[in-house]
């Protein structure tokens, strides 16, 4: 435990330790949320399956340690529903993004993303092709962006939501969530997926590597309730993905490589 980092936070809602110096791009009504050219098509094939994935996947597991559990959940949820669905995990590391393509594959993933992620000059282009969908920074974009988010479901495959909102490097534990985001899945009536993404400390071989490994737990699927209103629906979609999130890395996150400690009130 000497060597933890510790990070003191006053908000667990809106505190964001990301610590990036991206200048932000405006994402509006004109931005091109989900590209259906036949060009874009084919481009978008070579660089998410030919590119992206194999490079994630490399990553992820021969140098991050991730390890999968519950995959069979995707191919029993694609039995039963032929459409799209939202996979909704806690936002622990930048690396996050790549959660949803190994996680769904075969089936593309599309990840909901602060507007950093699209204002990198000249990358643009490629983060949409490999699964980017920004939030708009302006309510006008609203529209489009949801129009979009129905498109890719459409399409059978899944948007990755993160509900944290902000990301808080090796956090060991659940934050709070609002409800907002399980709006979607309740508007389209579109299964849920949660994704726990816990810690552990190296072991073995690699047990001179201080950064932990990370397993990843998939839940069982989670539906909207129909006899609910769209708000309670919402919010009893949002309970039950918080309840298997905590539980889960409650039992299965037994490292802090970083500890967050609540600041005190003066």
């Amino acid at each position: 435990m000497a060597d933890t980092k510790v990070i003191y936070y006053d908000d667990e809602l809106n505190d964001d330790f990301a610590e990036t110096s991206i200048k932000q791009c405006e994402v509006t009504k004109d931005f091109p949320f989900a590209p259906q050219s036949i060009l874009w098509r084919i481009l978008e094939w070579i660089a998410y399956y030919l590119i992206a994935v194999p490079l994630v996947y490399i990553f992820c597991f021969c140098f991050c340690g991730f390890r999968i559990k519950n995959r069979s959940a995707i191919r029993r949820l694609k039995k039963k529903h032929k459409g799209g669905f939202f996979i909704y995990a806690n936002h622990t590391h930048f690396t996050d993004a790549f959660v949803g393509p190994i996680v769904s594959f075969p089936y593309k993933a599309h990840v909901i993303a602060n507007p950093d992620a699209v204002s990198i000059k000249g990358l643009r282009t490629f983060e949409q092709m490999i699964g980017c969908i920004p939030l708009p920074t302006t309510l006008s974009g609203m529209p489009n962006f949801t129009k979009a988010l129905k498109t890719r479901l459409d399409q059978g495959r899944s948007i990755m939501i993160y509900p944290e909102a902000h990301i808080w490097p090796y956090c060991n534990f659940v934050r709070n969530f609002k409800s907002t985001s399980f709006k979607y899945p309740c508007k389209w009536d579109r299964p849920v997926l949660a994704v726990a993404v816990t810690y552990q400390r190296r072991k073995g071989l690699f047990g001179f590597i201080k950064k932990p490994k990370r397993t990843l737990y998939i839940s069982e699927p989670f539906y909207p309730d129909k006899e609910l209103g769209p708000r309670e629906a919402s919010e009893k979609l949002c309970s039950g993905v918080h309840e298997f999130l905590d539980e889960t890395c409650k039992k299965y996150s037994t490292y802090a490589y970083v500890k967050y400690v609540k600041r005190e009130k003066e």
